[in-house]
């Protein structure tokens, strides 16, 4: 795999981790809700369509290979989303 094809994916990787965390927190209102079936349908949704957003768009940039770097970067994203979030709570 070239340089540039690691640096788009780790790019990509760190960028989805950040949405993801997005998702996750919309999810989290759904998760709350008081119908069981809304919980489930909501997870699942959000959940199963970001993760298949994400190999689409990993299959376009380098044939779907996945590698454990590419995770570490998801959770970078996902770390950083979060401390800024904290961060502008403790703005307001």
């Amino acid at each position: 795999m070239s340089l540039n094809t690691q640096l788009l994916t780790l790019i990509f990787s760190y960028i989805f981790g950040f949405f993801f965390s997005l998702f996750l927190n919309i999810n989290h209102k759904i998760i709350y809700n008081s119908k069981i079936i809304i919980k489930l349908l909501g997870t699942l949704l959000v959940v199963f369509s970001s993760v298949l957003v994400y190999f689409i768009i990993l299959l376009n940039i380098n044939n779907a290979i996945f590698h454990p770097y590419e995770l570490i970067m998801i959770t970078l994203g996902f770390y950083t989303e979060n401390i800024i979030k904290k961060q502008i709570k403790n703005c307001k």
